[in-house]
This record gives C-alpha cells, sequence and structure tokens, in this order.
C-alpha cells in the first residue's frame, strides 16, 4: 500500500512551518511514500523560501505555481490530486492543520476499504446571500482512495456556480424553502465551494456505490485545525476591523507557540 500526504499552501506564514514539521513528528510510525506540498502565489512572498528549504532538506516535494495567476484553493487541489498523486491512498490536509498525536495517518488509511472512497466530514446544503450553496466536504483533513477516486470519481475542485434549476441542483434545496432569504438572494444559482462536486457525485453520479465516513471523533483529537490562517493574512492591516485583527493576531500568536514548543521536542 502506498500513499501520499498532499498539503495545498497558500500565504500561510508560519502555519505551513507547523503543519510540515507536526507532519514529520507525528509520523514516523507511517511514513509516506510522497509528502507533497503544492504553494500558490503567496502574496506576501514569505512562505516560498522556506518550502524550497524543505525541498533541499528531502523533507518534502514542492510544487509551485509558475503561472503568474492565482490557482486559488481548488486549482491546487486539482493540481494535487487529479494530475500529481500516483500513490494508492492519500491523506489530504491544509496548510494550517497542526497533527497532534502519532496515529493518525495509519488510522485514517486503515478506513479505507476497496468500496470506501474517503474519510471526510461535510456540511449538508445551506442558503448564502448570493443563492443556494451545495453540500460539500471539507476537504482541509481528508483520506482518499486513489483506486476509487481514480475509478470514475475524479471531479473539478474548483468553486463553481450552477444552475439550481437543473438535476440535480433542483432537488437539493426544497427543504431549505422556508430559511430567510437577503434581497440579494437569486433562486437560480447554485454556488459550488471546493468539496460540492465530489458531494454531489457521491450522491447522484455513484453506479458503483462507493461510500463516504465521517472522521471519527478518535481522529479528531489527533489534529488541529487553525482555519482561515490563509485569508487572515491576505487582508491588508490597514483593511481590517479590530475583531478580525484580533482573530488574526490570535490564530497567529497560538501558531508560533505551538511551533516553538515542537522544535523544543525536536
Amino acid at each position: 500500500m502506498s500513499y501520499s500526504i498532499l498539503v495545498s499552501n497558500y500565504n500561510s506564514g508560519p502555519a505551513i512551518e507547523l503543519c510540515i514539521e507536526s507532519v514529520r513528528h507525528y509520523t514516523k510510525d507511517n511514513p509516506p511514500d510522497r509528502f507533497i506540498v503544492c504553494n500558490d502565489l503567496s502574496r506576501h512572498g514569505t512562505d516560498e523560501t522556506y518550502l524550497r528549504n524543505c525541498q533541499d532538506k528531502g523533507w518534502i516535494e514542492l510544487y509551485e505555481n509558475e503561472s503568474g495567476k492565482l490557482m486559488t484553493h481548488g486549482g491546487v487541489l486539482n493540481r494535487l490530486l487529479n494530475e500529481i498523486c500516483d500513490t494508492d491512498y492519500a491523506a489530504v490536509i491544509d496548510c494550517d492543520i497542526q497533527i497532534l498525536a502519532p496515529g493518525w495517518a495509519a488510522q485514517g488509511l486503515a478506513m479505507l476499504a476497496d468500496d470506501v472512497l474517503g474519510i471526510c466530514d461535510y456540511r449538508h446544503e445551506a442558503v448564502s446571500d448570493q443563492g443556494w450553496c451545495t453540500g460539500f466536504y471539507r476537504a482541509w483533513f481528508m483520506f482518499l482512495n486513489m483506486k476509487a477516486y481514480r475509478d470514475g470519481m475524479q471531479v473539478n475542485w474548483r468553486f463553481s456556480y450552477e444552475d439550481a434549476g437543473k438535476w440535480p441542483y433542483n432537488q437539493m434545496f426544497g427543504y431549505l424553502s422556508a430559511v430567510p432569504k437577503s434581497k440579494n438572494f437569486n433562486p437560480n444559482l447554485a454556488c459550488n465551494d471546493p468539496g460540492s462536486q465530489l458531494w454531489v457525485k457521491v450522491r447522484y453520479f455513484n453506479p458503483k456505490g462507493y461510500r463516504m465516513f465521517d472522521v471519527p471523533r478518535s481522529l479528531f483529537s489527533k489534529f488541529r485545525h487553525y482555519g482561515h490562517t490563509c485569508v487572515l493574512q491576505d487582508i491588508p492591516d490597514e483593511q481590517m476591523d479590530g475583531p478580525t485583527r484580533a482573530s488574526r493576531d490570535l490564530k497567529l500568536a497560538m501558531i508560533k507557540a505551538e511551533l516553538k514548543r515542537l522544535r523544543c521536542q525536536a
């Protein structure tokens, strides 16, 4: 059995350092065949030096966006999952995931039976200011059976807008009809986040019946997701309101403290 750890990175600063070094520290029991990071166009230009040093030390394989145009999270996942990964299985994590305990990879991989496509939490359909929101898999922490994924389950991970009047979108949102809508709500619009296309495929275009399981509670204790660190770092300081700046500063302080603690254990 071969497996890869796949990390999408954009503008994350110390978060990607904590991600990589916590993976290395807590995956000694089951090291991956490939540890791959795909780096988008980081706005501050701070991530590249660290990632290239990691590649030089043999810690990771680094793929960089050389197009000059932002790939976005979905585009990076397309690159990792649809082009680069060639192993039997994959653990997909965001750049602001911190691994907290050994055994995390072995536990997730052990759940990937032949008829199991993946392990990932999901969010149900919802209502936004723009229109309907399709359900989606929360791909910031996910295990995929790549053999099943390549067996007719491959998808486009980019954000997209769909016609909510067309099948299967016209089957999804009826139970949300009574939810209050904003004045800008468009009932003809369905918004697909990264992870939505897989959610749709599993439910409506899955003739072999591949299954997806939620992340078990015992595995939740083995990682921490800081969330939106890339977005918070991408907003110019002068455009931030007080609560947003406080949230960013708190998360960065936590990440830096955890990184210092981890390096003291090395």
